[in-house]
């Protein structure tokens, strides 16, 4: 493994682009279930964001109707992370998702963060993460209280 001069290395994700069947339906999913702004869209492509400082986060690029969706035996993205401000945040967007009836893939144990994994109408597998700083974590430990965890939903296929 090679060393990377500082400073020559990226600074963050810049975005994703997602090829998918539609766009229109893939958008409205991820501006009224997730709350990303549509920056632009229509049939033939969309931006969506949720960063000031960036023209974009997701794009949404369009394939075919017939195209096959995501497979899990395949080479590829298995999902991607967005991350929530609070605990709070996490369990808002978790009720959003069982109210437009989202599928949840399922949840993660862990005593220093909180999550659920579901997806997008297309089949990619997306995230939402709660992952507080250390501080918190020891705050929230040395009160004695239960680590936050989401209420799981049953699976569904």
């Amino acid at each position: 493994m090679t060393t990377t001069p500082t400073g020559h290395v990226p600074t963050q994700l810049g975005h994703i682009a997602l090829r998918v069947r539609d766009v229109e339906k893939t958008a409205r999913f991820y501006a009224d279930v997730l709350g990303l702004t549509l920056r632009r869209g229509g049939q033939r492509i969309a931006f969506l964001g949720i960063r000031e400082d960036a023209s974009h986060e997701i794009a949404l690029m369009p394939l075919p109707a017939d195209a096959p969706g995501p497979d899990p035996a395949r080479v590829g993205m298995y999902h991607m992370a967005w991350e929530m401000p609070s605990f709070e945040a996490l369990e808002a967007l978790h009720r959003r998702l069982i109210e437009h009836g989202v599928h949840i893939a399922g949840y993660s144990e862990s005593n220093s963060s909180a999550n659920v994994m579901f997806f997008d109408p297309e089949g990619n597998e997306l995230e939402a993460l709660w992952e507080p700083p250390a501080e918190e974590v020891e705050r929230i430990r040395a009160s004695g209280k239960a680590w936050p965890q989401l209420e799981r939903v049953a699976l569904t296929a």
